[in-house]
């Protein structure tokens, strides 16, 4: 009897349980992005606008032309045309200026959980924007995105003033440009993984073909483009008004100010000043931002005071540190002014990312009255940081050092010096003998020593030696008188 043995035809498939493993993990990492999440829309408001404007109205589904204070909505869209300009925003945290020949959607901007997620899709044309600081905090603890979706690009901005340009086809190079802040900029992906390139002040990038190119630094031309982005931060009365009363907890200096604010030339510069109070400490501190791009250039903030007598003070002193991520001045100034004068200027020098103190003496030893204190920013040459931040926090009047309370250490013996030797007569009338027996007594202190050594500092006499010598002198003369007719 003979057994035949066969092996089994069939081998195990190993890939089948390894394919369930991948198909699992690339639904536990795609699902967060492409799962419905309970969300709600969020809206942007328009501000203000002239020219050639429409905005897509969901209800009649067809183009209007749009209205001040309405809202412009998630999945609405915005055209301008030839000589079109619109403006919106969404509260006092971002502010946006479309330009002529765009066209823009407001797609996904909603409210996930408690992080506010703008994205708008910006398919052609030009969009100017700020971010303003309560922005800025809120992206800091990551409750805020703000993305800016092009054909070609995404951008993701981080506290930024930029310029964004999105061509046609036709024109396949799309730019973006910062003049403060940080904006991150990548091509799409699937898994949205890919890190982006950081572009900074006073640089751009461009995009072509899909590609993004290296980094670099802003030409004078681009700066005058770009430069329009500053229109956007705004200067109500209210923020005003607010902060005056901020800028009172910034120091004693403000209790002399009735006004203050920035100056700059508009086509060549650009200063700001702004106030806030840290929500950690609850310390008030002053930010001034400067852009001295173009050569000569000069910016800055002024601070007007009233009845301020600079001789009443010793000097001035505060606490610099120049913002992280952003430039420092080469030139920088303080100016006390009186009438239009410079009567002091101070230019401090070696600004860290950590809090100095500094001091700056007055020297006013008559009445100095001044009407003006300005913070000057310049760009005089070549090489200069031309952009940056500075915070200044405990901006204080330093008191003058109160008056000596005790009377210089010589005056007593000069004064006492004085007045006996006016007292003392040229010839004693008392009796001789007393005379004769004090002077042996006095020799153990010798006069003539006692003079010389006080001669080395203000020559000045006591009244015991002054009155010993006199005494000595006239039991002398009796003595010789005495002793003669013997």
């Amino acid at each position: 009897m003979s057994l035949k043995i066969e092996k089994p035809t069939t081998n195990p498939n190993y890939w089948k349980p390894l394919l369930v493993v991948l198909v699992i993990a690339a639904v536990w990492v795609l699902w967060p992005r492409f799962a419905p999440a309970p969300s709600t829309p969020l809206a942007f408001v328009i501000a203000g606008f002239e020219g050639d404007v429409s905005i897509y109205d969901l209800e009649s589904r067809s183009w209007r032309v749009p209205k001040r204070g309405e809202e412009f909505k998630a999945s609405q869209r915005l055209k301008t045309g030839a000589d079109g300009i619109i403006n919106f925003k969404v509260d006092n945290e971002i502010m946006l200026r479309l330009k002529e020949n765009s066209e823009l959607e407001n797609k996904e901007s909603r409210l996930v959980g408690s992080q506010e997620v703008y994205k708008l899709f910006l398919d052609q044309g030009v969009l100017f924007g700020v971010t303003a600081k309560p922005f800025d905090r809120k992206q800091a603890m990551r409750k805020a995105v703000f993305q800016i979706v092009a054909p070609d690009f995404i951008a993701s901005v981080h506290g930024a003033i930029f310029r964004i340009q999105a061509t046609s086809s036709k024109e396949p190079v799309n730019k973006v440009g910062v003049l403060r802040g940080s904006v991150e900029v990548k091509t799409p992906s699937l898994l949205n993984f890919k890190e982006g390139l950081l572009i900074r002040a006073h640089e751009r990038v461009n995009v072509i073909d899909g590609a993004v190119q290296p980094v670099t630094k802003i030409s004078r031309e681009e700066w005058g483009l770009m430069k329009e982005s500053y229109e956007l931060i705004e200067r109500t009365a209210g923020t005003e008004a607010v902060q005056m009363d901020l800028s009172k907890k910034a120091g004693n200096f403000f209790n002399y100010v009735f006004d203050h604010g920035s100056f700059y030339t508009p086509k060549i510069g650009y200063a700001g000043r702004e106030f806030y109070k840290d929500p950690d400490t609850g310390d008030v501190y002053l930010e001034t931002e400067y852009d001295v791009f173009p050569t000569n250039s000069v910016s800055g903030a002024y601070f007007k005071v009233r009845n301020f007598d600079a001789s009443k003070f010793s000097g001035l002193s505060l606490e610099v540190c120049r913002k992280s991520d952003e430039g420092a001045p080469d030139s920088f100034s303080i100016e006390l002014k009186s009438k239009g004068n410079v009567l002091r200027r101070y230019a401090p020098r070696g600004f860290k990312n950590s809090w100095q103190v500094m001091q700056f003496d007055f020297h006013a030893k008559k009445t100095m009255f001044l009407d003006e204190i300005v913070f000057c920013f310049m760009n005089v040459r070549v090489g200069e940081a031309k952009k940056g931040i500075l915070e200044i926090r405990h901006i204080n009047l330093t008191p003058l050092p109160p008056p000596s309370q005790n009377p210089p250490m010589r005056a007593a013996p000069q004064n006492v010096a004085k007045k006996p030797v006016a007292l003392i007569p040229p010839a004693s009338p008392k009796p001789v003998p007393q005379h004769i027996t004090a002077a042996p007594s006095k020799k153990a202190i010798p006069v003539i020593p006692i003079m010389s050594l006080q001669s080395l500092e203000q020559k000045v006499v006591s009244p015991a030696a002054a009155k010993s010598s006199t005494e000595k002198s006239e039991a002398e003369k009796r003595s010789t008188s005495t002793k003669a007719p013997q």
